[in-house]
């Protein structure tokens, strides 16, 4: 017969795990925004090179190009390099930002992953948007270089080119 104890010990380990498990799944899910709390998120950042992702759940190109960004973030992020993604999903649609969130939590995205609450008149205009996916990389005073997919026709985005202007900012302290 076991012991109360030893079955009280068994039962909180099983809770903390669960609880362990849940807790790190949230880190990867996505925080709700406005876009001038996304104007408020990017300036906590300044001193610092930001890189603002614009993806949706149903854009390949942008879902191909995540796990590029996450790598950078890695690499640069001791010498000042923030990434935040903005999904572009409705927020209205479920099951689009069940799968952007699922996506997150696939490709172990640690940047600061936000899911914009905006009627889409506002953003295509803010953003001057045109396609998915697009960029903006944002120097150390805030100053700002975009990349759209639209600029760059059937080539798309040259991450290549995007990785070293974003380094040469973290350079240019």
């Amino acid at each position: 017969m076991r012991s109360p104890r030893l079955l009280l010990a068994a039962a909180a380990l099983a809770i903390l795990c669960t609880t362990t498990g849940q807790g790190q799944e949230k880190e990867f899910k996505m925080a709700t925004v406005k876009y001038d709390g996304l104007k408020q998120e990017i300036l906590k950042h300044r001193g610092k090179v930001v890189i603002v992702d614009f993806w949706a759940s149903w854009c390949v190109p942008c879902r191909k190009s995540m796990p590029h960004f996450l790598e950078m973030q890695q690499k640069y992020a001791s010498k000042g390099l923030v990434l935040i993604t903005v999904s572009l999903d409705s927020l209205e649609n479920e099951k689009a930002v069940a799968n952007a969130n699922k996506f997150l939590v696939e490709s172990k995205a640690t940047s600061r992953n936000l899911l914009l609450d905006e009627p889409s008149e506002l953003w295509k205009k803010q953003f001057e948007f045109k396609s998915l996916p697009f960029y903006y990389v944002f120097d150390r005073q805030g100053k700002w270089v975009r990349y759209r997919a639209f600029d760059y026709g059937d080539k798309g985005v040259p991450y290549a080119e995007l990785e070293q202007v974003a380094v040469q900012m973290l350079e240019a302290k």
